[in-house]
């Protein structure tokens, strides 16, 4: 018993540390795998919330509403709703792809007509005049004033414009990507979660059913002892085991907060908040695939992929615009002035100029060709990161198809085990009970128990974070993200 329930507490604080206190990206879990697997929607792409710079928490509203007995109860699919509102990281892409936004704004205003206003003063130590017998000519006053507007229009930049326009929307439809790729990550991180605290509960449940068993056993022994069957030893090692299970228990309830307080973290609730979650730790349905289709899936809608494709893009249009520097600049510039104290108008009045200007570089020492070299070495680089990421992707899937397929075999071994255990410990305590068994039986079939139910319990727990795992490597979340611009809109 004691060895069995120290190994569990190892197992958890593992699983905590591995799984639940690095898990700072936000709350979002896979829901019971019986919905059918769905695409996303993009449409949190489509705008960026105003989000103020404070810590965000929970929605109070709908914690409230999620309250019964004193108690939050929690589903998957509420921690879903409520990280992809309240997360670190995806608050931080929206604000990303704000600014991804407002690059297209600036490049599309540089191909549009500039319309500026122009103002001067100036005051000369002595006004400029010619003097010609008893008769002078002033040319310019000491005080000389102009005011006026200034309107230009490119009419030809050798494509850099239109180039920088697009670049700067292919940049942004792969942020809209990275945002994507940033919720399935959340979707996974807060699912294995979600099943830590999962498992410390069931881990919990082994250690309590482990001293009320041992409890009851105690009660057996005792009657045993003092009727003069069996020796005062085995009372004493029955309180021994009794004691470390109750040690084990006490390990077993700070798992748990532990647990619990990880997924309110990542929720933004407070950590005082009492939380109870509405799902036990189950067997999930399966994919209903093989590696093969599901291969093809993740390569048609992971969004990272999306993103290297638009990336691809922005560059080639990069390439553009570094070529199109070698050709030259041609603007229209209008100017309407009022003007005082020059030599065209010392009384004051208003001239209007209009005409075209062209720049045509013809030696920069060669900055223009190291701008040419510099956008083709960032294409074959984005190009070779894809083939990259496409490689990483395959392996994904069939790693986590695999880890799902052993995950699998295990939670059947492990409930045949489960099974025996059950049944063995049920015959060694009849039969110390009728005495023909030793206490020394009913504790080691006790401990095979709990190291059963144990084994069960994390099986369970393999499978159900490799099923969430498969679904973030194909690319898929079964929930959708809540459309922020509505929640605008009713605000």
């Amino acid at each position: 018993m004691k060895k069995a329930l120290r190994i569990t507490a190892r197992t958890m604080v593992m699983l905590l540390v591995g799984g639940g206190l690095l898990l700072t990206a936000g709350c979002i879990s896979i829901s019971a795998a019986a919905e059918p697997l769905h695409g996303h929607s993009d449409a949190i792409a489509e705008k960026s919330p105003e989000i103020e710079g404070n810590r965000p928490s929970a929605p109070v509203e709908e914690l409230r509403k999620l309250e019964k007995d004193g108690n939050i109860h929690l589903s998957l699919s509420d921690c879903l709703k409520i990280a992809l509102q309240q997360n670190y990281d995806i608050r931080l892409t929206r604000e990303a792809l704000t600014q991804a936004n407002t690059k297209i704004t600036q490049a599309r205003s540089a191909m549009l007509p500039f319309l500026g206003a122009e103002a001067s003063y100036t005051r000369l130590d002595e006004e400029l005049s010619f003097a010609m017998g008893p008769q002078s000519l002033t040319f310019m006053d000491r005080d000389q004033y102009k005011a006026g507007l200034v309107i230009r229009q490119p009419i030809f930049t050798g494509g850099r414009l239109n180039a920088a326009r697009k670049a700067s929307q292919y940049s942004r439809d792969a942020q809209a990507q990275e945002n994507r790729a940033v919720e399935e990550e959340v979707v996974f991180q807060v699912t294995r979660a979600y099943r830590t605290a999962q498992l410390a509960e069931a881990f919990q449940g082994v250690a309590v059913e482990a001293v009320d068993l041992l409890n009851v056993h105690e009660h057996d022994v005792a009657i045993l002892v003092e009727k003069g069957a069996n020796p005062e030893i085995d009372l004493l090692r029955t309180r021994t085991e009794l004691a470390n299970a109750r040690k084990d228990l006490n390990g077993a309830d700070n798992a748990v907060d532990l647990a619990y307080s990880a997924l309110k973290n990542l929720l933004s609730m407070p950590l005082e908040e009492s939380v109870r979650l509405t799902e036990a730790l189950v067997r999930s349905p399966g994919p209903g695939a093989d590696l093969s289709s599901l291969t093809e899936l993740a390569l048609s809608q992971r969004p990272e992929l999306s993103a290297m494709d638009s990336q691809v893009a922005a560059a080639e249009q990069a390439l553009k615009a570094a070529r199109g520097e070698y050709l030259p600049t041609i603007a229209l510039e209008g100017r309407y002035e009022y003007m005082e104290g020059d030599f065209r108008d010392l009384e004051g009045g208003d001239h209007w100029t209009i005409g075209v200007g062209a720049q045509l570089p013809l030696w920069n020492w060669g900055e223009t060709a190291a701008k040419v070299r510099e956008a083709k070495s960032q294409l074959v680089q984005v190009r070779i990161q894809r083939d990259k990421t496409t490689d990483r992707i395959r392996l994904e899937v069939r790693q986590a198809f695999l880890d799902l397929g052993k995950a699998e075999k295990n939670i059947d071994a492990a409930e045949s085990a489960l099974k025996t255990a059950r049944e063995a410990y049920r015959l060694a305590r009849a039969s110390y009970r009728a005495g023909e068994g030793t206490n020394t039986d009913v504790l080691d079939v006790r401990t095979a128990l709990s190291r059963a139910e144990a084994n069960h319990t994390q099986a369970l727990f393999d499978y159900n974070v490799a099923l969430a795992a498969l679904h973030r490597a194909v690319g898929v979340m079964v929930i959708e993200p809540p459309d922020i611009k509505e929640k605008e809109s009713a605000e």
